[in-house]
């Protein structure tokens, strides 16, 4: 045997077949040391194990501190249950690498079958995969095995997780919290978490799950995009249902059925009948889990039975009856959602909400430094990458803490990182990075709109609010402010602003950026420069805008000699037509060659309107001339610095947005 193999590993490799030690000993030969060898018996199936330990060349490639293991799977077709062999080991308590391992099957195609898993289950562990015959035909060459884990590890982005996680294995920075919820339930406490939409409230309810079934809990998630669909009785009957599914102990005969909750008279004394004999038969405390409240909750859901308020009254005031009947420590529930508002209304149409102010919701917080630390050197390690410090420190501030935000921009900088790996991300590469990924609407944008989305939806007037302080009308903002704390309460909560001394400022960079661009021509209350400031900044924006499209519309439509007379006739007139027509055509739209200005793109427009503009502009030429009129009126403010009234300015804004949809619209189809 190899000196690559402690001495502990070697009486229980004599058990092993010799093709399987002549595989581990090419293994032990160079980077690696065997450790540990066991065989396991799982489902009629053997399964044999080492696990290797890294060298010092090895750790600097892969960021693996820890030893790893590596399964033989010694069957001509790979079967998933193969990886579940690793979680009879107790991965912890051994010191192992968690994320990542190795697989040794004698199936020839075992490539195409994990990259076939991975596909399916985003959380899957990152699997090295090897077959019997390729070790032992390249066994000799010194770099076979670590070429293979720096394809294996390199080509996986593990920041682009965008699911739920089902699983520790990828999750970071919300064990506290779990905890938390354990602790309140263990305690007969109901509690609520809500946060904007990614911040990872599913995957702490899993989490809780995960910790409940240590403890000898039974819960149950409910998602109430399914909920949502059933009435109020019937919905406490599938909540009865599925306890009966996940309970071992309970005879289907001793709960009512689905007929007996039919008839609502008698929901809440079957409900309560029901939650105890499962109780007492089951003899574990009951967690009732509702994921995404708002879908059951009055004023939100779509159903209309829920939306009105009236199923969400007598289903809420059956939990709570029940619920305080049962102090004993019989069930209590667990509300998340990013709306909660359920908890926060006295009153629905005049009656008493059941569950109002029944706990204090907890808001989700953002990742801090170490966190953030911790899932970056954690994930980009075993993807080559490292980041700086400072790096780090500007992805908190930036994305302020959002978990799914910040992932997003590193699944960014490892998708388009031509550097070879291991690289360690700098602040210059961090800052351009960042700038594409805020241009891409397939990126930040995207996820921007998936984060603001409970903002516009549910909170209108704090959305409007964010859209002030973003373009820093401060004014504005700060005088509704002033009116209410409940205006600001949300925004605060949710980790979006916060305030130093009386000054509100964005705890968020990228979300001030992302409406400050959609947003930055609302500002309010602006001088008299402000004013002359925004017209000439969108007039020098549209103007070359508007060439490029007058450009290839008339050469389109006319035919580019043609064109060229429509041009130069407009701008020098008819008598220059023969002196010019030698002169490029695209010339003339050059601002640096020849004195085209807005005005005179504006009369080509107008009087080419048939020749393609009116499918650009649209059937009425009444309206693009009013429009355009009003734009090059103002200019007189642009260039003289007259002063605007505001009626002019709001009439200025309006003709200038409406031109401007019209050309984007152009350049998007």
């Amino acid at each position: 045997m190899d000196t690559g193999i402690y001495a502990g590993a070697k009486d229980k490799l004599q058990k092993f077949p010799i093709e399987e030690r002549k595989i581990i000993s090419i293994f032990a030969r160079k980077y690696w040391r065997v450790t540990r060898a066991e065989i396991l018996s799982l489902s009629n199936s053997i399964y044999r194990i080492i696990l290797i330990k890294p060298t010092e060349t090895i750790t600097h490639s892969f960021n693996l501190q820890r030893e790893v293991v590596a399964v033989f799977s010694p069957y001509d077709t790979f079967q998933p249950r193969s990886i579940d062999a690793i979680d009879y080991l107790d991965i912890q308590a051994l010191r192992l690498e968690e994320i990542c391992c190795i697989l040794i099957s004698k199936d020839k195609n075992i490539e195409q079958s994990i990259s076939q898993l991975i596909k399916s289950n985003q959380e899957t562990r990152v699997i090295v995969p090897f077959s019997y015959d390729e070790l032992l035909s390249n066994g000799q060459n010194d770099e076979f095995i670590s070429n293979k884990i720096r394809r294996h590890f390199y080509s996986r982005d593990l920041f682009g997780i965008q699911s739920p996680l089902k699983k520790d294995l990828y999750f970071f920075g919300r064990n506290d919290i779990i905890q938390e919820l354990v602790n309140k339930h263990l305690n007969n406490e109901n509690a609520g978490v809500f946060g904007l939409r990614k911040t990872g409230k599913t995957s702490i309810l899993y989490g809780v799950e995960r910790v409940l079934e240590k403890k000898h809990s039974m819960s149950l998630l409910i998602d109430c995009q399914t909920l949502h669909m059933k009435s109020w009785n019937m919905a406490l009957y599938y909540i009865i249902e599925r306890l009966f599914q996940k309970s071992s102990n309970v005879r289907q005969q001793t709960l009512h059925t689905q007929h007996d909750y039919e008839d609502g008279n008698f929901a809440s004394d079957y409900f309560e009948s029901d939650i105890q004999t499962i109780f007492k038969k089951d003899k574990r405390h009951i967690l009732l889990i509702f994921d995404e409240i708002e879908h059951i909750t009055f004023g939100t859901s779509v159903s209309k039975n829920w939306n009105s308020g009236m199923d969400f009254i007598k289903f809420w005031q059956v939990l709570r009856s029940s619920y305080q009947k049962n102090m004993q420590g019989v069930f209590s529930y667990l509300i998340t959602g990013t709306n909660p508002r359920c908890v926060e209304m006295p009153t629905i149409d005049s009656v008493d909400n059941p569950i109002f102010m029944q706990f204090t919701p907890q808001y989700m917080p953002p990742f801090d430094f170490p966190q953030t630390s911790e899932m970056l050197n954690k994930l980009g390690g075993y993807m080559g990458l490292t980041f700086d410090t400072n790096v780090i420190t500007s992805l908190v501030d930036d994305f302020g803490g959002h978990p799914l935000l910040m992932r997003q921009m590193c699944s960014y900088i490892h998708r388009h990182s031509t550097d070879s790996r291991p690289h360690n991300v700098v602040k210059v590469e961090y800052e351009e990075a960042k700038k594409l990924f805020y241009e891409a609407d397939a990126g930040f944008v995207k996820y921007t709109e998936m984060v603001l989305e409970v903002l516009r939806n549910w909170y209108p007037d704090e959305y409007q609010m964010l859209q002030w302080l973003s373009v820093g009308d401060e004014t504005t903002f700060n005088g509704l402010a002033s009116l209410s704390t409940t205006y600001t309460d949300h925004l605060t909560k949710y980790g979006i602003i916060d305030c130093y001394k009386g000054k509100y400022f964005f705890r968020n960079e990228a979300l001030k950026l992302y409406l400050d661009k959609q947003n930055r021509y609302k500002k309010l209350n602006l001088t008299s420069e402000e004013k002359q400031q925004e017209i000439s900044s969108r007039r020098n924006r549209l103007e070359p805008q508007l060439r490029r499209l007058v450009r290839s519309t008339l050469k389109l439509t006319l035919g580019e000699q043609e064109a060229k007379k429509k041009v130069i006739t407009e701008v020098y007139g008819s008598k220059e037509v023969s002196r010019r027509m030698s002169e490029n055509y695209t010339d003339f739209f050059d601002s640096s060659k020849h004195k085209i200005y807005l005005s005179n793109l504006f009369s080509l427009i107008r009087k080419n309107w048939e020749n393609g503009f009116r499918n650009i502009f649209g059937d009425n030429v009444e309206l693009f001339e009013a429009k355009a009129k009003i734009i090059n009126y103002d200019r007189k403010a642009d260039a003289h610095a007259t002063e605007l009234s505001e009626s002019e300015f709001t009439s200025f804004r309006g003709a200038m947005q409406w031109m401007e949809e019209q050309v984007a619209n152009y350049f998007n189809s």
